[in-house]
């Protein structure tokens, strides 16, 4: 079985003051023991930076000893340290024609745009979404669950489901 992880799962497992800390340390324990396999996008690392930059805020208090980009590279480090958690690249360029007009976009951001249109997610939420369906689309990696914490994503995730040809599920729902 392949899951794909979406940026709050892996954050919630090192945030023990999150609801669903437990539930998101479980899934992973079981992704390191090679119960499931897992993938997630290139731009997680992105978000767990820019993410724990922002935490620094109300957190650097009791790390007076690390700066803001000490903390974000730890936390990069313990994520790249997931054992049989693999990272979804861009992928490479496609075309996409608007009128008269010829435009080159990552694979990505092209799929990201027909989500985005069809949902009306965020867009880094968008970004993820089109991750899992390129994981199947370019790479042979067919994404059994996108699992996920994200409010806005489950409360869509019939009309989600079909375009990423992958099921949506809570961390809490049974896999």
């Amino acid at each position: 079985m392949l899951v794909y992880l979406d940026t709050n799962i892996i954050l919630a497992r090192y945030a023990p003051n999150e609801v669903h800390h437990e539930e998101a340390k479980e899934l992973l324990n079981k992704i390191e023991n090679g119960n499931f396999s897992a993938v997630t996008s290139v731009l997680t690392l992105v978000e767990v930076a820019c993410t724990t930059s922002r935490a620094y805020e109300r957190y650097n208090h009791k790390l007076r000893e690390l700066e803001r980009e000490e903390v974000a590279g730890a936390f990069l480090r313990r994520i790249l340290k997931i054992k049989k958690l693999a990272f979804i690249p861009i992928g490479g360029e496609v075309s996409v024609n608007a009128d008269e007009r010829h435009v080159e976009l990552p694979a990505l951001f092209a799929l990201a745009l027909e989500i985005g249109s069809k949902t009306g997610v965020k867009t880094l939420d968008t970004l993820h979404l089109a991750s899992a369906a390129i994981a199947a689309r370019i790479y042979g990696q067919k994404i059994d669950y996108f699992v996920t914490l994200d409010e806005d994503i489950l409360k869509r995730r019939e009309t989600i489901n079909n375009l990423i040809e992958s099921r949506v599920v809570d961390l809490t729902e049974k896999l």
